[in-house]
C-alpha cells in the first residue's frame, strides 16, 4: 500500500492488539450491567471479571462511558432466522431468536437498568435503541409487509402498531411474571393472526 504523498506507510510498531481481549472486556461489561446495573459496573471491576489487567482496559476505552456505549453495540441483532415465506412462521420465528438473545445476555435488565439511568445517561438508551430495538423492530416490520404483500393479513394492517403490540407482549409477560419459554412465541403470534388474516377471496 502507498501513501497518497507516494511513499510507502511506516510499518505499525509494538504488538498486534489481541481482539480476544477486547470480547472478553466488552462481554463482561454486557454481565455487569445485567446485574449490577450502570452505576455498579465500573473499569476496575470489568477488568477482573474479563481477567485482564486495568491497563488493558484503560488502553482501549478512555472512560467509563465509552466503554459502556461501546459495549451495548456488541448487542446487535444476531442469528435472524431467514425467511420462508409464511407470516406466521417468521413471526414466531423472529420473536423466539429475540427471547433467546434477551436470555443470554441479560438483556431485559440491561434496558431496565438504562431506564432507571435515562435521566443521567440518555445516551445509552439511544445506543440500545440504535443496536437492538429499532432493528428487530424493522425485521418484524419486513414480516408483516410481507404477508400483506402476498394476501396472508389484512391489506390494511397498521404495521407499526402491530409490531408494538408483539414485542410489547414480551415485555409484559417478563414485567409480569408470566413464563416466556418454549411455545410462548407460537402463542402470541396465533392470537395475533386470527382477526388479522385477509378473508379467502369469493
Amino acid at each position: 500500500m502507498v501513501s497518497i504523498d507516494g511513499n510507502s506507510p511506516r510499518p505499525r510498531r509494538g504488538r498486534p492488539r489481541d481482539r480476544s481481549k477486547d470480547v472478553a472486556v466488552l462481554d463482561a461489561t454486557v454481565r455487569l450491567l445485567a446485574v449490577a446495573g450502570i452505576a455498579g459496573t465500573s473499569m476496575d471491576r470489568v477488568a477482573a471479571d474479563a481477567g485482564v489487567s486495568k491497563v488493558t482496559v484503560y488502553t482501549r476505552w478512555a472512560s467509563k462511558s465509552e466503554l459502556i456505549g461501546a459495549a451495548l453495540n456488541r448487542l446487535q441483532v444476531e442469528h435472524v432466522p431467514d425467511p420462508i415465506g409464511v407470516v406466521r412462521d417468521d413471526l414466531v420465528a423472529h420473536l423466539d431468536a429475540m427471547c433467546r438473545q434477551y436470555d443470554e445476555v441479560g438483556g431485559m435488565a440491561i434496558i431496565g437498568n438504562c431506564l432507571a439511568e435515562e435521566p443521567r445517561s440518555g445516551e445509552l438508551l439511544a445506543t440500545i435503541r440504535a443496536s437492538t430495538l429499532l432493528p428487530r423492530r424493522s425485521l418484524l416490520a419486513a414480516v408483516l409487509r410481507a404477508g400483506v404483500e402476498r394476501g396472508e393479513l389484512d391489506a390494511g394492517l397498521d404495521v407499526e402498531r402491530v409490531v408494538s403490540m408483539l414485542l410489547g407482549s414480551l415485555y409484559a409477560d417478563h414485567l409480569a411474571g408470566r413464563p416466556v419459554g418454549p411455545g410462548w412465541a407460537a402463542g402470541v403470534i396465533d392470537e395475533f393472526l386470527r382477526p388479522h388474516r385477509a378473508a379467502p377471496p369469493g
